[in-house]
C-alpha cells in the first residue's frame, strides 16, 4: 500500500491498461497531481516548527543545571549530525507513504582519533527496515528485534570481510539455491536483537544511583570522593545486540550501549483493526478523487479536441477533398 501510494503521489495515477490503451489510440491522458501541495504544506508546518528533544528536571532532585548541560549536548548531536534532514526525511515519508525511520549511529569524530560521536541519521529507504511485528508502542520503544538490509559492493565487501562467505539470500531460500552476487553487489542485513537481562545497582552515600558495574570500573575515583556504596539489588535490566549477517553467517557481532534499538519509527496515521496495526498517508483516502478528477479534466480535453474546427459545411458532393472531413478536428480549413 506505501509503495502504490509513493508512486501515486509522484504521479503515477492512470492504471497500465488505460493508460496503454489510451496511448496505442492516441488519446490524451492527462495527470494534475494536485496532491504534492497537500503533501508540501504538512512537511513545510513541521520543518516551520521542528521536532527536538528536550531535557527537564522533574523532582525535587533534579538539577536544572544538569538538565540544561544535558540538553546542550543533546542539541550539539543534533545539529553536528544534520539531524533536521533525518527528521525531515522520515516525516515526508510518513506523509507520502505511512511511515519512516530515523536511526541513532555511533561514529568516530575524525579520522585521525578514536574519540566517538553520537549521530542521528536518516534511513532513505523506508522499505530496507523490518521492525518487530508485535510492537506496540509509537515509539518503537518495545522492539525486541529489527532487521534493516543493505546491497553493498563487492569490493567493499571484500575490503571489509576478506574471508567472508558471499552468499547473500533470495526468497526460496533453499541452501545451494541463494542469490550470491548480482550486478550491484553483495546483500547484508543488521539483525539488532533485544533481550531482558538482570542487572545490579548501587545505591552511594550521597544518594546517586549506579549500576554494579559502572562502580567497580569507577570504583578509585567514587574512592576519591568519599562516595560509598550504602545499598544494592538487583532489578531487570535490557542488553541489544547488532548482528551483521550474509546469507550463509554472523560477520560481525557489536553490543549497543543503550537498552532500546536505535532504530525510531515515524507513523503517519494509525488504525487498529482487530488486532492488527495500518499505518495510512496523507494521500491514501485521496487516490480515487485524484483519480476522478484527472479522468473528468482528460474528458473535457478529449472533447475539445474531438470537435470539428471546420466552421462551414457543405452537402455532400459539394467537395472533392474528403480527406478534409477526417482532418477537420485536427487542421483548420476554411471548409
Amino acid at each position: 500500500l506505501m509503495r502504490d501510494d509513493q508512486r501515486f503521489a509522484a504521479g503515477d495515477q492512470w492504471p497500465d491498461l488505460i493508460r496503454k490503451g489510451r496511448e496505442m489510440s492516441g488519446r490524451p491522458i492527462q495527470t494534475i497531481n494536485r496532491l504534492p501541495a497537500f503533501i508540501d504544506q504538512i512537511v513545510g508546518d513541521a520543518r516551520q516548527n521542528k521536532p527536538s528533544i528536550r531535557v527537564r528536571p522533574v523532582d525535587d532532585e533534579a538539577d536544572p543545571e544538569t538538565a540544561e548541560v544535558l540538553a546542550g549536548l543533546i542539541r550539539n548531536i543534533e545539529q553536528s549530525s544534520n539531524a533536521d534532514i533525518a527528521y525531515d526525511t522520515a516525516i515526508s515519508q510518513s506523509v507520502s507513504g505511512g511511515f519512516g525511520y530515523i536511526r541513532v549511529n555511533i561514529e568516530f569524530t575524525h579520522d585521525d582519533t578514536f574519540d566517538k560521536d553520537i549521530t542521528i541519521d536518516r534511513i532513505l529507504n523506508q522499505f530496507s527496515v523490518y521492525p518487530d511485528h508485535n510492537s506496540t508502542s509509537a515509539d518503537g520503544s518495545d522492539w525486541n528485534y529489527c532487521f534493516i538490509t543493505d546491497r553493498i559492493p563487492e569490493t567493499e565487501f571484500d575490503k571489509k570481510y576478506p574471508k567472508a562467505d558471499k552468499t547473500g539470500w533470495d526468497d526460496e531460500s533453499s541452501e545451494g539455491n541463494l542469490e550470491s552476487l548480482n550486478e550491484e553487489g553483495v546483500w547484508i542485513a543488521e539483525y539488532w536483537k533485544r533481550e531482558e537481562v538482570e542487572r545490579k545497582i548501587c545505591k552511594l552515600s550521597d544518594g546517586t544511583i549506579v549500576y554494579e558495574d559502572i562502580y567497580n570500573e569507577y570504583y578509585e575515583a567514587y574512592e576519591a570522593q568519599g562516595l560509598q556504596k550504602t545499598g544494592q539489588r538487583i532489578v531487570k535490566s535490557h542488553k541489544v545486540t547488532q548482528y551483521i549477517l550474509s546469507g550463509t553467517e554472523v560477520l560481525e557481532t557489536n553490543d549497543w550501549a543503550g537498552k532500546y534499538i536505535p532504530i525510531i519509527p515515524a507513523y503517519g496515521e494509525e488504525i487498529a483493526i482487530e488486532g492488527k496495526r495500518y499505518f495510512r498517508s496523507a494521500v491514501h483516502n485521496s487516490i480515487d478523487a485524484q483519480k476522478t478528477y484527472n479522468f473528468w479534466r482528460t474528458a473535457s480535453t478529449e472533447s475539445v479536441s474531438d470537435s470539428s474546427k471546420t466552421p462551414y459545411i457543405g452537402e455532400e458532393g459539394s467537395f472533392k477533398d474528403e480527406q478534409k472531413w477526417a482532418n477537420s478536428n485536427r487542421v483548420k480549413y476554411a471548409y
